[in-house]
C-alpha cells in the first residue's frame, strides 16, 4: 500500500498545484472565448502555460522551498505590496526553471501537464529510427536539462498556426482572480501544512512515483469536479465574473475561483484516499477453484509452482515479484497463472489481477476459460476488448458451438441457477470506498469494470494507456489498475518488437507502482526478460524508497512442466545466469521428448520464368509446387473415414501478406496437371475481411480443427459435404492464410507449408500442426518451409534490402541477413525437431541465422549492458527526465502505425448486389441502406471457380452471413445488422477488390 507520509506529501503539493492550474483561464482572451464574444479560434497559448508564467511571477526571487511557501502563505500581503506583480505578464516561449526551489519545480510541471504530458521540440515528425538511433535527448535528457530548456512546444502548449485575432488578449487578465478570498484563505491555509510538514521540506528529489501519482490526483480532481452540473445565474447575468468552464448549453458553469477551490479539495480527498484505494478495492479471497490440487498427471506441476509461490507470499509483497512461466502449449499455464498469482497474494486482502494480451480474440478466449475453469461469475471476472461487436460475435458463435457439442449442451442448461449460486461461495472482499469518491472515472463502463473487477482480462490496450497517453484522461482508469492489481503478460513475444518498448515503460510503471509481475510464454528470449527484470527493478526500486521498505533483492520465479524454482535476486546479471540455468534444464528436458514436428526445405524453382508483366513473380510455378507438396504431405498424414475409406487431411499454407495469398490462391485455381483422384479444398483466411464474414469463418475453423476425438472430423457437416457424393478417393483441405493463422488460433492440422518471415513465427505456426494430438510422433516431415522469402525471390535474393519484415526482424542498415536462402538461415538440427529452443538460448556458433538475428535485435533493444542507455533502457535510468515528458512515446509509440485507415459498411442494395459506404455516413441513417456509397473504391470482383479437382471451402456470403445472427437479433433491420457487423478496415489512398469468399485485396497498377 502507498505509506502515509507519501500521500501526505502528494496530498500538499497537488492541493497547491490545483489552486494555481487554471489561473492562465482568468485572461481576457480565454474568458472571451468562454462567453462566446468572438469567432471561434484556436487559443495561441494554451491556458496551462498561461497558468505557469503567472506561478513563476508569484514566486519571484523564491530561492528556497521556505520562501516559496511563506509567499504562497501571505499571498494576500505580498500582493497589497506589489499590486502591480501580473502586469509583467509577457509573451513567453522559453522557461529556465532550474533557479526554481525543487517543490516549485514539482508544482511547475503539475501545472502545465495537467491536461497534456510535455514533449520536446525533436520529438514529432522526421525520422522515427533516425531519433531513436541517434537521439542526444535519449542519455542526454537529465532533469535538470528539462527544467532548464522548458519550451512552449507547437502541439502541446502552443498553437503558431491560430487564427485568433487578438492573440494578446491570452497574456492580459481580464480582472484579478488571486484577489478572491475564498481562494487566499486556502491557499495560504495549504501553504502553511506544507512549511510545517517536515518531510515534505526534507526531499532531496521527486521521483517517478510522487510526479505520476501526484499528477493522477490532480487530473482525478480537476475531471471530476469540472463534470459537476453547478449552475450558476449569478455568473450567467453578469459577464465581468471570471470562469472557468462552460455546460454544453454554453452558459457560465463554475466560477474560475470555485473550480480553483473545489479541485483543491477534490485532490485532498483523492490524495488521502491512495493508502485506502491500493488496499480496498473488491478481491477474490478464500475461493476454492485457485487452490484445487490437480490429480490429472499433466497439471500436477501447478501445484508444486502454487506451493513455492505460497512459501514466498510475505517476501513478496515487500520485495516485489517478478516471473517467468515457460510451460509448453498444453499443459494449463493460463490457469497456473492465475493460481501463481492467487498463492503470492496477501491472504488477509485477497488477490487483483489484471492479464494483458494482444489479440481481442485471445483475451475473449482466455477470460472465458477463466471464468469456467475459476467458477466465477462477469462481476469478479471481467473481459475488455475494444469492439462491442467482436465481443458479440465472439459470445454468439461459442453459444452454437456449445450447441453442437451435446455433452456441452447437457452441462449448460440451467447455467442461470448456476451462475446465480457462484456467488454464495466466492468471497470477495467488497469496495471499502464508495462510488462517490472515485465519481466520474466510473461513469464509463469499461473503465468502471477495469476498476472494480478483482480480476481483468484485456487487450494491452486498455492496460497501457498508463505509460503511453499523452493527453486528456484516458490514462487515469489504466494507472488506477496497475497501481491496485498485479499484472501477467500472456505471450509478450507476439509483440512486433517495434512495440516491445512500451511494453518495457510499462512493466517499469508496474515495479514502480508495487505490483507483481509475470510473463507468460513458451517462446521468450533471454534478452527479453532480462530487459523486462530490469525495467521491473528500477521501478520497485523507486516504490520500496517510498514505502520504506529496505531495498532488498526481488523474488524471482520460473516456472514449466519440468521445474519450478523461485530465488531472491538482486541485480540483472544474477538474474541473467539463473535464467540461463533454468533454460538450460529446460532444453535438456525438451530433448528427452518424441519428435513433433520435422521441418524440411523446399528446393527454390524458377519463379521468374514466363511471369506476366504485373505479377512479382511466377505464382504459377509456386502454385504447383506447393499442390504437389500438399499432395506429398496428405499421402503421409491423412485420416481415413471408416465409412466411405477416403482419406482426409487438413493443411495451412501461411504466407506473410495478404497480396501473396491472392495472387496464389487466383494460381491455384488455374492448374490443370493434378492427380485425378485427388479433390482439393481452398479456403482463404486472413484478417482484411468483413467483421462478420471472418467471424463466421474463425467459428467454423474452430469447430472442424478441434481434433481432441480423431474421428469428430467426419462428423463435421463441413467435411460431410464436401466428400459426399465425390468419386475421389482423396480430398486435401487447405486453409491458405496470413500469420492470424498462428497467433491464438487454437487449430490442429495434419500438416503446414510456410513462407519464412521470422524464426517466431515459424515455431508459432508448427505449433498449430498436431496441436491437439500429443500421441502423435513424426516418423517423416510435416512442415515445409519456402526456400526463401517471396519478397527475397522477387528481388533476386539481393541482400541489400530487408526482406524478412512485416513480420520479421529484419531491419535495413542495422540489421541485415547475409543470404536470403532458408537452408543457409535455418541449420539442419533445427529442422529435425521445430520447437522453441532456438528462441529461448542463443546459438552464435550457428552464424548469423534466422534465429540469430532475433536475439541480436532483443540484444540491442535492450542494451542493458552496455554503457550508455537507449532509447528503450533510458525510460527507467535514475537523473533523466523521461517521466517529466513523453518524448521516448512519440519516437517509439506503441502501435505506432503512420497509414491512416477508413472504416467501410457493406450493404446490399436492391438488387442483392454489394455496395461499400463510410461508416459513419451510413450510421447517420443506420436502419436505412446507405444513399451515399464508395464502390469506386472498393469494387466486387466477380471469381471463376470452376476448375472441376479445386473447390472452394467454408464459402458464405454477407447475405447469408445477414441470414445466420437475425435469428438472434429479431428486432433489428438488414441494415442496423450490417451497419454494426459488416464493417472493414483499409488504408486510405489505395483502391480495393471484394469478394465474399477472399475478403479484400488491393487493386495493382
Amino acid at each position: 500500500m502507498i505509506h502515509s507520509s507519501d500521500s501526505k506529501n502528494i496530498q500538499l503539493i497537488t492541493t497547491i498545484a490545483a489552486l494555481l492550474h487554471d489561473l492562465g483561464k482568468a485572461t481576457i482572451g480565454f474568458q472571451s472565448k468562454l462567453r462566446a464574444e468572438m469567432v471561434v479560434a484556436a487559443d495561441p497559448y494554451r491556458h496551462e502555460w498561461i497558468s505557469l508564467q503567472l506561478f513563476l511571477l508569484m514566486i519571484q526571487d523564491c530561492t528556497t522551498n521556505e520562501a516559496l511557501f511563506d509567499r504562497l502563505a501571505h499571498f494576500d500581503q505580498y500582493q497589497q505590496q506589489n499590486p502591480n506583480w501580473h502586469k509583467q505578464l509577457t509573451k513567453v516561449d522559453k522557461n529556465d526553471l532550474t533557479q526554481l526551489p525543487l517543490l516549485a519545480q514539482w508544482i511547475a510541471w503539475l501545472i502545465v501537464s495537467h491536461h497534456r504530458m510535455p514533449f520536446l521540440t525533436t520529438s514529432l515528425g522526421g525520422n522515427k529510427k533516425k531519433k531513436q538511433e541517434k537521439d542526444s535527448y535519449l542519455s542526454g535528457l537529465k532533469i535538470t536539462t528539462f527544467y532548464k530548456i522548458l519550451n512552449a512546444v507547437d502541439g502541446w502548449v502552443k498553437n503558431s498556426h491560430s487564427q485568433h485575432t487578438s492573440p494578446n488578449d491570452f497574456w492580459q487578465l481580464k480582472s484579478d482572480i488571486t484577489l478572491s478570498q475564498l481562494w487566499l484563505k486556502k491557499l495560504s491555509r495549504y501553504a502553511t501544512k506544507a512549511l510545517n510538514h517536515v518531510p515534505l521540506m526534507q526531499l532531496s528529489n521527486i521521483d517517478a512515483f510522487l510526479l505520476h501519482i501526484s499528477r493522477l490526483s490532480l487530473m482525478v480532481a480537476d475531471h471530476n469536479y469540472s463534470s459537476l452540473s453547478l449552475s450558476n445565474d449569478e455568473a450567467k447575468r453578469n459577464r465581468e465574473i471570471l470562469i472557468a468552464n462552460t455546460n454544453y448549453q454554453k452558459e457560465a458553469k463554475q466560477c474560475l475561483d470555485d473550480h480553483l477551490v473545489g479541485v483543491a479539495n477534490f485532490s485532498a480527498r483523492f490524495a488521502r484516499l491512495l493508502p485506502k484505494i491500493t488496499t480496498e478495492l473488491p478481491a477474490i479471497n478464500q475461493h476454492k477453484p485457485f487452490t484445487k490440487r490437480t490429480t490429472i498427471k499433466r497439471f500436477q506441476w501447478q501445484n508444486h509452482a502454487f506451493d513455492l509461490a505460497k512459501s514466498y507470499q510475505n517476501v513478496s509483497d515487500e520485495c516485489g515479484f517478478f516471473g517467468v512461466n515457460m510451460a509448453s502449449t498444453g499443459c494449463g499455464k493460463t490457469l497456473a497463472n492465475g493460481r501463481i498469482m492467487y498463492a503470492l497474494s496477501n491472504p488477509k486482502r485477497g488477490v487483483r489481477f489484471t492479464i494483458a494480451l494482444g489479440l481481442r480474440v485471445l483475451t475473449l478466449q482466455t477470460g472465458k476459460a477463466l471464468r469456467e475453469r475459476l467458477h466465477l461469475s462477469d462481476e469478479h471476472l471481467a473481459i475488455l476488448v475494444g469492439g462491442r461487436a467482436t465481443k458479440t460475435l465472439f459470445e454468439l458463435s461459442k453459444e452454437d458451438i456449445e450447441q453442437n457439442d451435446s455433452q456441452k449442451k447437457s452441462e449448460n442448461q440451467g447455467s442461470e441457477s448456476i451462475e446465480s449460486l457462484l456467488d454464495e461461495y466466492i468471497d470477495v472482499a467488497e469496495s471499502g470506498i464508495a462510488d462517490c469518491e472515485l465519481g466520474t472515472i466510473i461513469e464509463d463502463s469499461k473503465a468502471r469494470q477495469l476498476l472494480y473487477a478483482p480480476i481483468v482480462t484485456c487487450t494491452i490496450d486498455h492496460i497501457i494507456q498508463a505509460s503511453e497517453c499523452s493527453r486528456g484522461g484516458k490514462y487515469i482508469a489504466p494507472t488506477l489498475r496497475l497501481l491496485t492489481s498485479d499484472l501477467i503478460l500472456d505471450e509478450p513475444d507476439d509483440f512486433d518488437q517495434h512495440d516491445l518498448p512500451a511494453l518495457a515503460r510499462l512493466v517499469h510503471l508496474a515495479g514502480l507502482f508495487g505490483s507483481k509481475v509475470l510473463l507468460s510464454s513458451a517462446t521468450l528470449t533471454p534478452d527479453l526478460i532480462a530487459g523486462l527484470f530490469d525495467a521491473y527493478q528500477a521501478g520497485r526500486k523507486i516504490w520500496n524508497q517510498n514505502n520504506q521498505y529496505a531495498d532488498n533483492a526481488i523474488v524471482c520465479g520460473w516456472f514449466d512442466e519440468y521445474e519450478q524454482s523461485i530465488s531472491q535476486i538482486a541485480d540483472t546479471k544474477t538474474f541473467s545466469d539463473h535464467h540461463q540455468q533454468f533454460v538450460a534444464m529446460r532444453i535438456h528436458q525438451l530433448a528427452q521428448s518424441a519428435i513433433r514436428r520435422q521441418g524440411y526445405i523446399l528446393d527454390l524453382l524458377n519463379y521468374q520464368e514466363n511471369k506476366t508483366e504485373n505479377q512479382k513473380i511466377n505464382y504459377g510455378v509456386l502454385a504447383k509446387q506447393l499442390l504437389d507438396q500438399a499432395y506429398q504431405f496428405h499421402q503421409d498424414h491423412h485420416q481415413i473415414d471408416k465409412k466411405s475409406q477416403k482419406k482426409v487431411s487438413i493443411g495451412l499454407m501461411r504466407f506473410a501478406h495478404t497480396e501473396d495469398v491472392i495472387s496464389l490462391t487466383e494460381q491455384i485455381y488455374e492448374q490443370k496437371k493434378l492427380p485425378s483422384d485427388t479433390a482439393f479444398h481452398i479456403v482463404v483466411y486472413h484478417a482484411r475481411q468483413l467483421l462478420l464474414l471472418r467471424s463466421q469463418l474463425e467459428e467454423k475453423l474452430d469447430r472442424i480443427l478441434n481434433r481432441s476425438d480423431e474421428q469428430a472430423l467426419f462428423n463435421q457437416p463441413e467435411i460431410c459435404q464436401a466428400i459426399k457424393g465425390s468419386k475421389k478417393e482423396n480430398h486435401i483441405f487447405i486453409v491458405i492464410g496470413t500469420p492470424v493463422t498462428e497467433v491464438g488460433r487454437d487449430h490442429d492440422y495434419d500438416w503446414a507449408i510456410v513462407e519464412p518471415s521470422s524464426m517466431r513465427s515459424i515455431i508459432q505456426l508448427v505449433g498449430r500442426v498436431w496441436r491437439h494430438r500429443p500421441q502423435k510422433i513424426a516418423q517423416k516431415a510435416n512442415v515445409a518451409i519456402l526456400g526463401s522469402n517471396l519478397k527475397a525471390i522477387e528481388s533476386n535474393y539481393r541482400t541489400d534490402q530487408a526482406c524478412f519484415t512485416k513480420p520479421g526482424f529484419e531491419e535495413e542498415q542495422l540489421f541485415l541477413l547475409k543470404t536470403h536462402k532458408t537452408h543457409e538461415l535455418i541449420p539442419e538440427h533445427q529442422l529435425v525437431n521445430i520447437d522453441a529452443v532456438p528462441r529461448i538460448k542463443s546459438c552464435p556458433e550457428d552464424g548469423l541465422t534466422l534465429a540469430e538475428l532475433e536475439h541480436k535485435v532483443m540484444a540491442d533493444l535492450f542494451a542493458i549492458n552496455a554503457r550508455k542507455s537507449n532509447y528503450v533502457t533510458s525510460y527507467w535510468q535514475q537523473g533523466l527526465a523521461h517521466h517529466h515528458c513523453v518524448h521516448l512515446q512519440a519516437i517509439s509509440p506503441f502501435r505506432g502505425n503512420d497509414e491512416t485507415q477508413d472504416e467501410y459498411i457493406c450493404q446490399l442494395d436492391d438488387d442483392g448486389d454489394y455496395q461499400f459506404s463510410y461508416a459513419d455516413i451510413a450510421w447517420q441513417t443506420p436502419d436505412e441502406r446507405c444513399e451515399d456509397t464508395q464502390n469506386s473504391i472498393i469494387e466486387y470482383k466477380n471469381w471463376l471457380f470452376d476448375n472441376p479437382n479445386i473447390q472452394p471451402w467454408l464459402i458464405n456470403s454477407v447475405e447469408q452471413a445477414i441470414a445466420r445472427i437475425t435469428e438472434y437479433f429479431p428486432n433489428k433491420t438488414p441494415y442496423r445488422l450490417a451497419n454494426e457487423f459488416c464493417s472493414v478496415s483499409l488504408y486510405r489512398n489505395s483502391s480495393w477488390y471484394f469478394h465474399p469468399y477472399l475478403g479484400f485485396y488491393e487493386k495493382k497498377g
